[in-house]
C-alpha cells in the first residue's frame, strides 16, 4: 500500500505554521487589498467632488447668463420705448406740423403713456426736449433718461432716429449742446 502524506507532494517545506507565528506575521495580500480599496474610494469621492462641483460653477455661470440677459433685455425694451416715442413723434409732426410741446402733449394725442417711462425696475421718466423738428440737426438729443439704469449708463434718441447709450457725463454733454444749439437758433 502507498502511503501519501505532505513530504509526497512536495509540501514539506510549507509546514503549517504556529499559531505564535502568525500573530506577528502581515498577510501581504489582505494589506494590498486594503490599499487598493482607499485608492479606489478615493477616487469615487474625487469623482463625486468633481462632480458636485462642476454642477455647482454651472449653476452660477447659468444665474450670472440669467442677470445679464435680463439686464440686456431691459436695455433693449428701453430702447424699443425711444423708438415707438420717435414714431409717434413723427407721426404727430405729419398731423400737426411740429413736434409736440410736452410728452404730456403726445400722451393726450394718443401716445401710450406707459412708452415714457423706462422699464427698469428703478428707471425714471424719459425726459424731452421740445422746440425740435425733422429739420433740426440730426444728432441732437430729442429724448432722454436721466437714470444711469443700464449698467450705469443712460439711453438717449436723437432727432435723426440714432439711440444710443451713454454713461451720465456723456448724456449731460449731449443735452448741453443740444441746448446750446437750440438757444442759438432762435
Amino acid at each position: 500500500m502507498i502511503r501519501l502524506n505532505r513530504e509526497s507532494f512536495g509540501l514539506w517545506p510549507f509546514r503549517h505554521k504556529s499559531s505564535s507565528a502568525q500573530r506577528g506575521s502581515v498577510d501581504v495580500g489582505k494589506l494590498i487589498g486594503i490599499i487598493v480599496s482607499l485608492i479606489f474610494i478615493g477616487l469615487i469621492g474625487f469623482a463625486i467632488w468633481w462632480v458636485v462641483k462642476s454642477v455647482g460653477d454651472a449653476g452660477s455661470q447659468y444665474t450670472g447668463a440669467m442677470i445679464d440677459t435680463k439686464r440686456k433685455a431691459t436695455a433693449l425694451q428701453c430702447q424699443m420705448n425711444l423708438n415707438t416715442i420717435r414714431q409717434s413723434l413723427r407721426i404727430y409732426a405729419i398731423e400737426k406740423g411740429s413736434f409736440p410741446p410736452s410728452l404730456k402733449t403726445l400722451v393726450d394725442w394718443g401716445a401710450d403713456p406707459q412708452l415714457l417711462r423706462c422699464s427698469a425696475a428703478d428707471g425714471g421718466q424719459y425726459l424731452y426736449i421740445p422746440g425740435q423738428n425733422e429739420n433740426t440737426p440730426g444728432q441732437n438729443v430729442l429724448v432722454y433718461e436721466l437714470k444711469p439704469v443700464h449698467e450705469g449708463r443712460c439711453n438717449i434718441l436723437r432727432v435723426n432716429g440714432q439711440i444710443e447709450l451713454l454713461t451720465p457725463e456723456q448724456v449731460q454733454a449731449e443735452v448741453t449742446k443740444t441746448r446750446l444749439q437750440l438757444q442759438g437758433r432762435r
